[in-house]
Parts: C-alpha cells; sequence; structure tokens
C-alpha cells in the first residue's frame, strides 16, 4: 500500500460572496473528512471516545445545587446532558462546536441550548467590521438543492426567538474556522484504515497476491486499445481493496491464454515495515 503523505493538505476555504457563506471546503467537506477518520481507524477513535469520556466525566454538576434546587432543575432542562455530550464530542473532533441558542417566550431569558451538527453549520462572510453576523445550517451541504440551507443571527447580535453561537479556540491566521489538534496525524488515520482494507481484501482473495492474465494477440491491439485497458486496469488494481486482484499482459498471436497465480507468504510482515517507518518518521 503507497501513500503520499504529501499529498494530504487541508483544503481551502469555499467563501461565496453571492450567498453570503463561507464553507469549510467545498460542501463543508473537511468536516467529512474528519468524520471518516473518526468512524475509519480504530486507534483515532479509540483516542476520541477516551477524551471525550475524560472531559464530560459525570457531566455538569454544581456545589449549590441542593440549595437551589429549583434553579438547577431550570438549569437541566436548558441545557440537558446529551445536548453537552455532543458538544464535547464535536469539539474533540473538529475543536469548534455549534449550538442554537432559543429564547424562553418573553424573548429576555434562555430558554434552551441545543447543540447543532459542527458539519452542518457554516459562517456568513465577515462584514466591514470583521464580524460574523449569522450562521447558515443546512442539513446536507452536497444536497443544497433538496435541503435549502438557513440563516440565523449570531448570538448577541439580534433581537430574534433563535440564533446560533459557534465555539473555537483562538488561532492566529483563523477567521472562520478551527483545526484539530491532531491535524498533522491524520495522514496516519487514513494509513491505518488502509492497511486494514488492504489485508481483509488480500484475505477475500484467497490469500493471493493477485494474476498476471496473458492476452494472446495482444501486440496488434493498437495504442488507443492498450491504453484504455490500461486505465481500466490501474482502476481495478489502485487502492488497498483491490489486492490480489489480476493483471493483463498482451502477448503474440500464437500464445495461449495463462493464468498465472503470484503467490505471497510474507504479506503480514508489510505491517510491521510499515510500522517501523512510521515511529522513525514520528
Amino acid at each position: 500500500v503507497l501513500i503520499n503523505m504529501n499529498a494530504h493538505v487541508r483544503p481551502s476555504l469555499d467563501e461565496n460572496k453571492s450567498k453570503n457563506w463561507v464553507l469549510n471546503g467545498k460542501n463543508n467537506s473537511f468536516y467529512y473528512y474528519l468524520i471518516d477518520r473518526y468512524n475509519g481507524s480504530p486507534t483515532h477513535s479509540a483516542i476520541i471516545n477516551s477524551y471525550v469520556d475524560m472531559i464530560y466525566a459525570n457531566g455538569l454538576g454544581a456545589r449549590n445545587s441542593g440549595l437551589n434546587t429549583s434553579d438547577w432543575m431550570r438549569f437541566k432542562v436548558i441545557f440537558k446532558d446529551e445536548d453537552l455530550r455532543r458538544i464535547i464530542s464535536d469539539f474533540v473532533i473538529f475543536n469548534e462546536f455549534s449550538t442554537q441558542v432559543i429564547k424562553a417566550k418573553n424573548k429576555k431569558d434562555l430558554g434552551q441550548i441545543k447543540h447543532l451538527p459542527k458539519e452542518r453549520v457554516a459562517p456568513s462572510v465577515e462584514n466591514d467590521e470583521e464580524e460574523i453576523e449569522k450562521y447558515w445550517y443546512c442539513r446536507n451541504w452536497n444536497k443544497q438543492s433538496t435541503y435549502k440551507p438557513d440563516d440565523y443571527p449570531a448570538f448577541g447580535t439580534s433581537n430574534e426567538e433563535i440564533e446560533i453561537y459557534n465555539g473555537k479556540p483562538y488561532k492566529a491566521g483563523k477567521t472562520y474556522f478551527s483545526e484539530p489538534d491532531y491535524l498533522a496525524g491524520l495522514p496516519y488515520c487514513e494509513m491505518e484504515e488502509q492497511i486494514a482494507n488492504y489485508y481483509i481484501s488480500h484475505i477475500k482473495n484467497g490469500l493471493s497476491f493477485g494474476y498476471i492474465i496473458n492476452i494472446p494477440d495482444g501486440n496488434n491491439l493498437t495504442p488507443e486499445e492498450k491504453d484504455d485497458l490500461e486505465k481500466k486496469i490501474k482502476q481495478k488494481l489502485t487502492g488497498s481493496g483491490n489486492a490480489g486482484k489480476f493483471i493483463l499482459s498482451f502477448n503474440g498471436r500464437d500464445a495461449e491464454i495463462t493464468v498465472t497465480p503470484l503467490q505471497v507468504n510474507d504479506a503480514h510482515k508489510q505491517w510491521e515495515y510499515l510500522t517501523s517507518e512510521s515511529r522513525q518518521q514520528i
């Protein structure tokens, strides 16, 4: 499995001034990339879950909750434990989070704080005072025609019933979005996924390293035909999920079709080599 570590570059911001929003990569793709790494790498997922558990612990508490029971119960209604845990999870994965702040009926008191999935929220373009006046919410930024983005004022900027608060730590040069502290480790998260895919594919293909298929009369094919076949073969062979697939070889007219298996008995040692190389790089 060959992975080019230098190819992993953070996507550029997708600033759309006509629609007045800024996305974290095309269609907020960077958030989805981080989610995929969380779901795909068992080591990364275990570390993230451990951090979430340690931060959340037993949830929020108050020393004087027994003396002010009514106020404490009201607070627990405003800010539920499940929303707190989701906010912490988003913060650990994305290093930022978003919440929906809902005012009470009198539009003065706080009514409720609800978690919003961070990958669904996008800030507006800064105004002349370098302030973000509102945020956009879309259920799926890849399907904007189906799920039309709705805008909500930023927390503390309006008298509207619903506002959005976005929390993130300050980082120099990061106006719209933060980035996770584990950013430099993302290639290794993806490498772990690809190694797992490689071995699963290797096992499903009978522990064979692949096959060479000799095609008779292949020399009479035009260069364009050979290029077309080569592209199709590369599509089948490229990636960790194609371990143990076949290779085509074009021969003369008199050659017969033969299938030659390629056996390898030390595939398990490749993981040991990769991990030792990774440790040296770290």
